[in-house]
């Protein structure tokens, strides 16, 4: 009898593991089907939130780097793909997320922080458009970094698109529209892609690492400006996130992509000045990924813990 009755309650068990062996065998090795079917199997992630809200950001935990995966209507861009130390997390967060093809990758500057990551990203996808910011040579890097994205572009005879400043594009239902106002002083970090996503009445700056040159320079464009989460520029560094930027764009989120490392980042007095501003500070090394959901009205921020 408690033979019999083992034998029954392994059964279920058994049944379960059968149809699992069964699925894996029949369905295609993509990340869109192993993603379908590990919701199937109620292997939740976090991140599977994402799949019921028709916009999502996704500000990745990558150290003091930074890489955003941004999903509208079937579609996806990463931009930036943090550290090359780094690139294969990124890769197992898009799998994660069910993605087999990008339809951006963007590269706001190409600083090893941003640019990092993004050769292998380059070697693993299907990526529709690879955009970036034309450079002049005095700033073009003579880095392994650099040399690994040119060289994943050349192999997949890929031509980058250098942005330009007013760019407008969509990614789903979405807008974006590029941001990239001169600065007398040049510098990477004020050299870069600025983005400001608007779906339907929820908007999203991403500041990159532009500092309080660009800021001031964007700011003389009169553009628009009004976000309900700001990407906070250079992780939280003085030189970035002034109180001008701040009072256009009066954010209830600013997103802050960060490590504990020697910089100490973010700054005492760039938190102060969110604080100030009224927004709500999240931040990768406490929270994890952070992911903004958008159903076009409003936002809601879940984190990874």
């Amino acid at each position: 009898m408690h033979g019999d009755l083992q034998k029954n309650a392994l059964r279920p068990g058994m049944i379960l593991l059968a149809v699992l062996v069964l699925a894996c065998a029949c369905i295609p090795a993509s990340a869109g089907s192993w993603h379908r079917l590990g919701k199937f199997f109620s292997l939740n992630d976090f991140s599977d939130a994402a799949d019921d809200m028709p916009f999502s950001l996704h500000v990745l935990e990558v150290g003091k780097a930074d890489s955003l995966l941004l999903e509208c209507g079937g579609e996806a861009m990463l931009v930036d793909g943090g550290t090359a130390d780094r690139g294969e997390e990124v890769i197992r967060y898009l799998r994660r997320r069910g993605w087999d093809s990008l339809r951006y990758v963007v590269n706001t500057h190409p600083d090893a922080d941003h640019i990092g990551g993004l050769a292998e990203v380059l070697k693993d996808f299907s990526v529709g458009t690879y955009l970036c910011p034309r450079l002049p040579d005095s700033l073009l890097p003579d880095t392994e970094e650099f040399r690994a994205v040119k060289n994943a572009l050349a192999q997949k005879e890929m031509e980058p698109v250098y942005a330009a400043d007013g760019q407008s594009f969509s990614l789903g239902k979405a807008s974006v529209t590029i941001y990239q106002p001169e600065v007398e002083a040049k510098s990477l970090n004020n050299a870069s892609l600025i983005l400001y996503v608007a779906y339907k009445n929820t908007f999203f700056l991403l500041m990159g690492d532009a500092e309080l040159e660009e800021e001031e320079a964007l700011l003389a464009q009169n553009r628009t400006l009004k976000a309900d989460v700001l990407k906070v520029g250079h992780h939280g560094s003085e030189t970035s996130t002034g109180k001008a930027l701040l009072n256009a764009v009066t954010p209830r989120f600013a997103a802050i992509s960060v490590a504990n490392d020697r910089n100490n980042l973010p700054r005492v007095k760039v938190l102060r000045r969110l604080q100030a501003a009224g927004t709500e500070v999240c931040r990768t090394d406490v929270s994890g990924t952070l992911l903004f959901l958008s159903d076009g009205k409003e936002v809601r921020l879940l984190t990874e813990r």
